[in-house]
């Protein structure tokens, strides 16, 4: 049986209940952070299967840095929504 993607499956997560990421204040400006989440998981709102991937986010801090657990608990809550990144 062969699943159609509809609007639904694309909103899904728009409105889900995210922690808050924390941040500390940046005291060395101009390098670099990657955070890499080797084995992020969710289900393909698509066709309903299980999918995983490998998420690697890069970013140059301004102002404040991100405190990683709890960066890492965002696509943690997508993938319980169904919502894939």
């Amino acid at each position: 049986m062969k699943r159609a993607y509809t609007d639904e499956h694309a909103r899904a997560g728009i409105d889900a209940a995210l922690p808050e990421i924390e941040t500390w204040p940046n005291q060395f400006p101009g390098y670099e952070i990657e955070v890499v989440i080797p084995e992020f998981t969710s289900v393909c709102p698509k066709t309903g299967l299980p999918d995983f991937g490998k998420l690697t986010l890069r970013y140059t801090p301004d102002k404040s840095c991100l405190e990683l657990k709890s960066l890492e608990a965002v696509p943690a809550r997508l993938s319980q929504s169904g919502y894939l990144l």
